[in-house]
């Protein structure tokens, strides 16, 4: 026998003593290592939006889906989707009018899961004042992020919608700010009222502020903040999205039978922030109907809604049907193999 023989059969053989030694766990993932796929995927911002993402991330199940999965996170909105189109990145996170906008300028996108599905946010005001419903919007400064966040298509939308009446006519006034900013603006008098989504929320019911109303109850199901892919990327890799898929259903399943692991994952995503506010924002969010969704299978109604979302917002060039955007082959499958239902 060759020298390199001989050292490529003792590599063996001691590959194979570890394995004995350390037990199937070790064997196991020393397999999926070699069969991952590479993908990345951006969200857009930094949020508790994509909480099933992080525990995915955080509980290894995209490795257990034989996925080698990087995280990385866009300056706005728009710039998942961006990358994307220019191949630098695969899976995109965002609210879902920026694949309708990107698909209106010939970047054609598919929306394959459902990420958020109801609306987590909340008006906070200063202790006293009176917000009872919509109509106390009326005549108010009301402090948020910049157009075209949410903070301020929401509430816009919400007004219209529900409350029968033109934010702007009714001398509703947006104090936009960058992240961070809400609280203070509230606060220190500069608004009356603030737009703001987990962790501001719990930041300032800590911090002496009043939460005062929550958006989701009035609006309904809606899919705020969806996962998206290249049509094109879509075409020649289906492989891999549905691996994607398989470890965000498998993250659903999980939040839903272990709430620790969500908080867990939470925390370490946002190690700056104090436990308490943790604690607090996740159990908002999971009381929140459809925020955390028990699947990631994206429902007619949620994207009707938010097509009227975004369109009476001024958000989307052009509103696409459910037919000509979703593609749910894989959440559905997805969703099958985990046991997951509405």
């Amino acid at each position: 026998m060759s020298e390199n023989a001989s050292q490529i059969g003792r590599r063996t053989i001691l590959k194979a003593a570890a394995a004995g030694a350390f037990g199937p766990a070790l064997l196991l993932r020393d397999l999926h290592a070699q069969t991952a796929l590479p993908a990345s995927l951006t969200t857009g911002l930094k949020l508790a939006n994509y909480g099933p993402i992080y525990v995915a991330q955080r509980s290894g199940l995209f490795e257990k889906a034989g996925l080698k999965l990087s995280v990385d996170v866009g300056g706005s909105v728009n710039e998942p989707v961006a990358i994307a189109l220019s191949g630098r990145g695969q899976f995109a996170a965002t609210g879902t009018g920026m694949a309708m906008n990107a698909t209106a300028e010939g970047g054609r996108m598919k929306v394959i899961a459902k990420m958020t599905g109801a609306l987590g946010m909340w008006v906070i005001t200063r202790p006293g004042t009176s917000f009872k419903s919509l109509a106390d919007f009326k005549g108010k400064k009301v402090a948020s992020l910049r157009f075209p966040s949410n903070t301020v298509t929401s509430p816009t939308y919400a007004m219209k919608k529900f409350g029968n009446f033109d934010a702007k006519a009714a001398g509703v006034e947006f104090v936009e700010g960058p992240p961070g900013s809400i609280v203070s603006a509230v606060r220190d008098k500069r608004a009356d009222l603030g737009i703001v989504f987990e962790w501001d929320a719990s930041i300032a019911s800590n911090s002496g502020l009043q939460i005062a109303y929550g958006f989701a109850p009035e609006v309904g199901p809606i899919l705020l903040t969806s996962v998206m892919v290249k049509e094109e990327y879509l075409a020649s890799n289906a492989d891999t999205v549905q691996r994607f898929c398989n470890a965000l259903a498998a993250a659903m399943k999980l939040i839903r039978e272990d709430k620790s692991a969500y908080v867990a994952a939470m925390a370490a995503e946002f190690p700056n922030l104090d436990r308490a506010v943790i604690t607090a924002g996740c159990d908002r969010l999971l009381s929140t109907p459809g925020f955390v969704p028990l699947t990631p299978v994206i429902t007619k109604v949620e994207w009707d809604a938010i097509v009227e979302h975004d369109t009476l917002a001024g958000t989307v060039r052009k509103g696409y049907t459910f037919e000509e955007m979703v593609d749910n082959r894989f959440a559905q499958k997805a969703a099958a193999a985990a046991g997951l239902k509405d």
